[in-house]
Parts: C-alpha cells; structure tokens; sequence
C-alpha cells in the first residue's frame, strides 16, 4: 500500500516538473495571456459627420434632438456617418427618451439600409423609470454609416381623431356604440422630438497581455 502511494506521489511531482520545464521554455501559452478587449470608442473621430454633434460630445448632461422630417413617415433618424468603412461590434446607447427603436446600419454592398438590432419593448425599471442605458454587443457590422431609427418615445402622445389625414399615423381604430349607433375614431400617433444623451460605438480587439 504504502508502495503504491509513493509510486502515486512519484508520477504527479514528475507531472509538474515536466509542465513548469514546458512553460519555462515557452512551449506552454497560458489561457490567460490571449484575451479579448473592446477598442476606444470609434465615435471620437473629429471627421464623423452626425446629425447631431451632442450625440458623441462624450457629455452625458447634453441631449441630442431628432424631429420627424415626413410627412407620413414618423420616425426620427440619428444618423452616424464614418470617414472610412468601419467593424462595429458594440454599439451604447444612454438614452432620454427612446421607447421603440431599431439600429440600422447601411449595407456596403446592396447600399440599402438593413436593421442590426431592435428594441420594442416598453423598458422600464422596477421603480417605473425609463432604461437609461442599452448595451447592445454581439454585432457584426462592417459600414460607413449606422443610425437609430425612433419609432415611439416616451413623450409621444396620441390622439383622437373622428376624420385622419393622409398623412396620419393611425395606431389602431375605436369602434363604439351611441345610442344604437357606431363611431369609429383613429388614433392617431402625434410624434414628440426623440432625444440621446450619447451614443459609444466599439470593435473588438484581441491583445496578448
């Protein structure tokens, strides 16, 4: 018995002797030396061309407005153009007022606009706040330019209306009943300006430590 646990301790000393001679001689990478990191931030660029430059100010008290610009089309664009192609693989978004949003990103090669990432859901916290912030990784873009496309905002209000223009946003239709009679009124989306504190655009980078 007690051969046997000596022969034991025996093989395991020679088993570390042999990984520390290894790792000594470089013959062994440690796991740990090769992890993955995020760059600076891509939006930083002084030759960014944005809608807004409250967007990348990097000052999270300043707000970045964007309107609705169509007639019938309501949403509000935050549109991001870089000087060169770019990889993005983690896009920040500290936000305001964005309730239903996707991101955008614009595709090299048809040059149509194609979403990376949507968010429609109401985001709130467990005391009723608005999110205040969306990390949103795992992209895989390669573009010149990304936008937040803003379809609803906290402060958007709707409305009644018995007769809709052409123009309306109808979000759903109300049928009621008078007297014996049906009414039918529309409800209509009446867009407020949408608002970021600041966007952080990121890719990944592999570094030996």
């Amino acid at each position: 018995m007690l051969d046997r646990i000596l022969r034991y301790l025996s093989s395991m000393i020679f088993g570390w002797l042999t990984m520390l001679v290894l790792a000594t001689t470089g013959c062994v990478i440690s796991l740990s030396s090769l992890s993955t990191q995020w760059s600076n931030n891509l939006l930083t660029d002084p030759q960014l061309e944005i809608t807004d430059p409250n967007l990348t100010d990097g000052n999270l008290e300043t707000v970045a407005l964007s309107v609705s610009r169509q007639k019938k089309d309501k949403s509000r664009y935050f549109v991001i153009k870089f000087p060169r192609t770019q990889s993005v693989h983690k896009i920040v978004i500290y936000n305001q007022n964005l309730l239903l949003f996707k991101v955008e990103y614009l595709d090299p090669k048809s040059e149509k606009w194609k979403v990376a990432h949507s968010v429609r859901t109401r985001n709130f916290d467990r005391d009723g706040r608005l999110q205040p912030k969306f990390i949103i990784d795992r992209l895989r873009l390669n573009t010149k330019m990304i936008r937040i496309n803003v379809n609803r905002t906290i402060d958007d209000r709707i409305i009644s209306k018995v007769v809709v223009d052409p123009d309306d946003h109808v979000v759903n239709v109300i049928q009621r009943s008078f007297a014996g009679r049906y009414a039918k009124f529309f409800r209509v989306l009446d867009p407020s300006p949408a608002a970021i504190r600041e966007i952080e655009a990121y890719q990944l980078v592999e570094k030996s430590s």
